[in-house]
């Protein structure tokens, strides 16, 4: 008899499936704000950016070693080189100039709160960069490729995307616990999770992580463009600095 070669017995190769990645994803991110939780509330009340980097830097920690214990190269996970796609990076801009003059113009506080507790360099450094590399790290570089399996199925992929927008947008939820008002928070909600679809989009393409971290980076200096921009043109047509007493 001929012998029976059956590859999937001794190599069994991950199918997708988003909706278990999705919820061990939220688990990982759960445990890791209350984790951060633990810090003493002495340092994090002068030093906002130690509880942010202990999260995400747990949040690393997980997905880069679940990346190695799975035996494929980083490479895999998106840590080559690539060109930056400027039409999603400069999406990731807009996106972000949109979402803080609406925020403005409404005259909601938005983000204030939360980003009052960074000077400028540690804002730059912590929330452009950091948190920009850390979140797409965890969701792009990790989840992205978890949830898309490993048989590189085109319509996988294309589902994994859609799953990897909607767990960026629901690491977001936790701004609900952080002052943000409901009206600020529901624009904030949208506007990441259309990022996070282009910064999905860019990973699929690409295969690297390298245009998902351009975009969003600059989503968040398009935020700080679009405040400066609503500050110039209410100081011309007013006279005065918006919220300025």
């Amino acid at each position: 008899m001929p012998a029976v070669v059956t590859t999937s017995a001794s190599a069994p190769t991950p199918a997708s499936r988003p909706v278990p990645a999705f919820g061990l994803a939220l688990a990982v991110f759960a445990a890791a704000v209350v984790a951060t939780k633990l810090v003493p509330r002495s340092i994090t009340g002068s030093h906002p950016w130690v509880a942010q980097g202990c999260q995400q830097g747990l949040m690393v920690l997980v997905a880069v070693g679940a990346m190695i214990a799975s035996g494929r190269p980083l490479a895999a996970f998106g840590f080559r080189r690539a060109k930056i796609e400027w039409p999603l990076a400069l999406a990731g801009v807009l996106f972000g100039a949109v979402a803080t003059d609406i925020t403005l113009l409404l005259g909601l506080p938005g983000m204030r709160t939360v980003a009052s507790r960074y000077n400028f360099p540690t804002l730059v450094l912590w929330v452009w960069i950091v948190s920009s590399v850390a979140e797409e790290i965890f969701c792009r570089g990790w989840f992205q490729s978890l949830a898309a399996g490993w048989d590189s199925d085109p319509r996988a992929a294309r589902v994994a995307t859609v799953w990897s927008a909607a767990l960026f947008g629901s690491l977001h939820l936790v701004l609900l616990i952080a002052g943000i008002d409901l009206a600020s928070f529901a624009i904030i909600l949208v506007s990441v999770t259309a990022l996070g679809y282009v910064c999905a989009v860019a990973r699929a393409r690409s295969g690297s992580l390298v245009p998902a971290i351009a975009a969003h980076v600059g989503f968040n200096i398009g935020g700080f463009l679009g405040g400066l921009a609503y500050a110039i043109a209410y100081r011309i047509t007013t006279g005065h600095l918006p919220f300025a007493r």
